[in-house]
């Protein structure tokens, strides 16, 4: 009866290979994902930072519109003393 003989060296090699491998692709994926979340973060900032100079554009052409009301009510009313 022979002794069956592994060779430790060849397996932990193999192991480390084997698990080396799928940590390095559970990093790589954790770090695509944390990319795409910055880039998403920066590109909502932006779009926010964009709709807030709309609206303040949109408040300033809002008043200028009253104003050009208020200034023709004001002219059609003095031509008509």
């Amino acid at each position: 009866m022979k002794i069956q003989r592994y060779d430790l060296f060849k397996i932990i090699k193999n192991d480390f290979i084997l698990y080396t491998q799928m940590h390095l692709i559970l990093l790589f994926i954790i770090i695509l994902s944390a990319s795409f979340i910055i880039i998403t973060v920066y590109e909502t900032r932006l779009l926010i930072s964009q709709e807030e100079e709309l609206l303040i554009q949109k408040k300033k052409k809002n008043d200028d519109w009253r104003n050009l009301i208020i200034e023709k009510n004001a002219l059609s009313n003095h031509s008509t003393i």
